[in-house]
């Protein structure tokens, strides 16, 4: 017989649950189901948690995988590139958001972010954090004492805003969502970049050198 695989048992979680609105009812009970033993269940996952974490990861990583292999994504700027990071995961997301409906409601916290969302925060920042040193380079983003390092801190907020923002939407084509992605990438970099503050910071700056001149 063929060795279960980590896909196998991934899909399999998700159809039991789409199937039943719950999670199995012990590891040997959804063990027994895939006609494998239970230790072998433990050679890919540690729990039903751990299926759905690993999940998220591997939509994550397929999204990121998939942009930097496109030659087009490549010639964007940094607020191109994150926005079509955004619209890439909302597509990506369509496919299966009946699991992600359900994992939204199944869960016991409420909390800005989504559920799932805390086993992609490193792999987020990662990415932000290139967009980020890309827009310094490229004067998009303006470099800020104590406020540059947590630019990928906000990034991830709104990411986790306009996931939670469509699995609200209920608009034809989602294009709510569309917009709300739209108009919160411009409002996020023209805050990280050079705005009507710093010019005038700057200009203050200047008038108050002048007097010591």
């Amino acid at each position: 017989m063929a060795k279960v695989t980590s896909s196998k048992i991934i899909q399999a979680y998700i159809d039991y649950l789409l199937e039943e609105g719950h999670q199995p009812s012990s590891v040997y009970q959804f063990a027994k189901s895939l006609k494998i033993k239970e230790e072998e269940f433990y050679d890919h996952f540690s729990s039903f948690d751990a299926i759905e974490a690993g999940w998220m990861v591997s939509l994550f990583d397929s999204v990121t995988e998939e942009l930097q292999n496109d030659e087009v994504y490549q010639a964007y700027n940094a607020r191109e590139k994150y926005m079509a990071f955004l619209y890439a995961w909302v597509e990506k997301c369509r496919s299966n958001r009946s699991f992600l409906l359900l994992l939204h409601k199944a869960s016991k916290i409420p909390s800005p972010i989504p559920t799932g969302f805390s086993t992609i925060k490193k792999r987020f920042h990662d990415f932000a954090d290139g967009i980020v040193r890309e827009g310094l380079d490229t004067q998009e983003v303006k470099q800020r004492p104590l406020l540059s390092d947590r630019y990928a801190d906000a990034m991830f907020m709104q990411f986790a805003f306009v996931h939670g923002f469509w699995l609200k939407d209920t608009s034809k084509g989602f294009e709510k969502t569309d917009a709300a992605i739209e108009k919160s990438v411009h409002l996020a970099f023209d805050l990280m970049g050079q705005s009507a503050f710093d010019s005038a910071l700057e200009l203050g700056k200047f008038l108050f050198q002048q007097k010591g001149a």
